[in-house]
Parts: structure tokens; C-alpha cells; sequence
């Protein structure tokens, strides 16, 4: 029998072990077995297809856990895949934003003020932030405060690939030794293969992440996380930033790998959104991608009709609206 699929395109066994997972913090797969009274297997077989959507991933606290991705980061992550999928349930994209939109309020904001403790904390804040990037980030690793761990903020998929999404530059700054974890190195691959492999440089003298120089965020070797705002400091770490950028090297293999991969490019219908949101003509953005003007309006019309819009204006607003550009 077939599962009924919710608004947001998941099954509802899947939406609830997802809003479960909201929740709090993290969970292990026997516990949500108990709070939900399904079979671990059942809850284990969930876990790994909302993992295989991008809506969870591990914790960077407890090794047994999981923790749900920030509806912001996953839910138009979720839709961008099924866009590209041929005959994949569509998530509504007015579902998408209600989602989203109540989650946000119902979250419990980090006082900026405050320290906040553990990886999953820092990295479901940073999820949060990162849907407003434009321009770049930089995230800062050092060898010796939990640098290459399963679960860090700075090998989040998720993270990156909302900032590239969004056409912001992606800059990974890592000391020599978290290349050596398994974590690190699938992720300094998968960096490479989006073209931006990540540099190496000893020493890095602070963990954390850089936002279009107008915010970051800090974590010490405890995993406490301090927001940065005060432009007097933001100036000093981004001028930091930029120094241990320019001397940093490409590690070899990940050089190699860049160099012998084929690059994965942005989905055109995402850039064809983009350039539309921009006000471009069909004309213009054709030029710009360098297809047919045929090829746009194909994209155009099948972007409409996976975000249930009216006109190409429509499309556009959606887009943004949901985080999908």
C-alpha cells in the first residue's frame, strides 16, 4: 500500500520522524523507536531515506545519533532535487514556506549574547544564517578543536550547498592534519568536485565561519559558539581570513581531483530562476547560458509548474520565497 505524501513531498511515516527529530537536539534511532511505537528497523529504514533527501544527517555530539537539517536548508534542498527528478512527487512549494515559516517561530533563537554549547547547537544555528549569505563565506578549521569530526559545521553538505545556491563563494580554510580524517577528505572531494576545494595552511588560529563580512560565528575548543557582530572585530577576522586564504595551498589530491572531475555546474533551472528573478528577458538569460531561447522557456515553463506558479514573475518570487535561489 501506498503511503500518502504530505505537502512537503514526504510520506507521513517520514514527516513524522522529521518533525520528531525538530524537535530537540538529536536522537538515536531506539529512542524514536519507543516515542514513536514503531519497530527500530522501520525507524532505521526512515532515517536512511530522509538522509538520502538531505533532512538528516549525524550528530556531531553522539555518534549513535541523528539530527534533522534546519527546514530552511532542507526543505528547498528537498525541492530542488525532486525538480530534477522526473516523476517525483513535488513538494507544494506554499507548503514548503508554511513549514519553514512555522518552524522559525517556533525554534528558540540563540541569544547572540550568550554561548551556546555542542556541535549540533552550532551547526543548526549556522543552517539558520546561511539562508541569508549573497556574497561568500569562509569557513576557518583548525587541527586541534574537533576539526574533522562527523557532524561540523564546517563538513555540512547541507551548509555549502545552500550558500552555492545562492551564488555566494565558498571558502574552506583548513589545517594540514583534518585532511587526514575520513569525514574531511570525503568532504575536501566533494568541495573539489563543486569547484571549490578547500586550502590547507598551518596554523588556523580560530574555528569558525565568515559571512559577507558582516557576521560569524566562533566556536572555542570547548564547542561553545559565540555571534560576532561588532564591526571593529568582524574587520580584524576578515582581514585574518583573507590573509590565510592567499597562503594556502590546494592539497594535491583534492588538486587532482578538481582538476580530472567533471565540475558540478548549479541545475540550469535553478541559474534560469535566478537570472528571471532578476528581471532578465528569455533573450537575455539564453545569452547568458549560452543555449536557445527554446531551451529557457522550457525550463521556465517547467519550473512554473513544479513551483504552482501563475506567471514567470511568480516563479521567480517563489524561489526566493522557499530558499530554492
Amino acid at each position: 500500500m501506498t503511503e500518502t505524501v504530505s505537502g512537503v513531498g514526504l510520506d507521513k511515516r517520514s514527516e513524522l520522524v522529521y518533525r520528531k527529530l525538530l524537535q530537540g537536539p538529536r536522537s538515536r534511532p531506539e529512542e524514536l523507536s519507543r516515542e514513536l511505537g514503531r519497530p527500530k528497523s522501520d525507524i532505521v529504514e526512515i532515517i536512511n531515506g530522509l538522509r538520502a533527501d538531505g533532512l538528516v544527517t549525524g550528530s556531531g555530539d553522539d555518534a549513535g545519533a541523528v539530527r534533522a537539517v534546519e527546514p530552511c536548508v532542507a526543505l528547498p534542498t528537498l525541492l530542488a532535487k525532486r525538480m530534477r527528478q522526473a516523476g517525483a512527487v513535488q513538494p507544494g512549494p506554499v507548503e514548503v514556506e508554511r513549514f519553514i515559516a512555522l518552524h522559525e517561530r517556533a525554534v528558540e533563537r540563540l541569544d547572540p549574547r550568550n554561548s551556546g554549547d555542542g556541535r549540533d547547537q552550532i551547526t543548526a544555528l549556522i543552517e539558520r544564517m546561511i539562508i541569508k549569505v549573497e556574497h561568500a563565506v569562509t569557513f576557518l578549521l583548525p587541527g586541534d578543536r574537533g576539526g574533522g569530526m562527523d557532524g561540523a559545521f564546517e563538513l555540512s553538505r547541507p551548509i555549502a550547498d545552500m550558500a552555492m545556491r545562492r551564488g555566494a563563494a565558498v571558502r574552506s580554510v583548513w589545517a594540514p592534519s583534518v585532511f587526514q580524517s575520513p569525514p574531511a577528505a570525503a568532504h575536501a572531494q566533494w568541495l573539489a568536485e563543486q569547484g571549490a576545494p578547500p586550502r590547507s595552511v598551518d596554523p588556523v588560529p580560530v574555528r569558525g565561519m565568515i559571512m559577507d563580512g558582516v557576521v560569524a560565528v566562533l566556536a572555542d575548543g570547548e564547542d561553545r559558539v559565540r555571534v560576532v557582530r561588532a564591526p571593529e572585530e568582524l574587520k580584524r577576522l576578515t582581514a585574518l581570513t583573507d590573509r590565510l586564504w592567499d597562503r594556502g595551498v590546494v592539497a594535491r589530491h583534492t588538486a587532482n581531483r578538481a582538476a580530472c572531475a567533471k565540475i558540478t555546474r548549479r541545475p540550469r533551472s535553478e541559474i534560469v530562476l535566478r537570472l528571471l528573478a532578476e528581471g532578465l528577458t528569455d533573450e537575455a538569460i539564453a545569452r547568458r547560458l549560452g543555449c536557445s531561447v527554446r531551451t529557457v522557456r522550457n525550463d521556465i515553463a517547467s519550473a512554473m509548474n513544479a513551483l504552482h506558479a501563475r506567471s514567470r514573475f511568480q516563479a521567480g518570487v517563489r524561489a526566493m520565497q522557499v530558499g530554492l535561489i
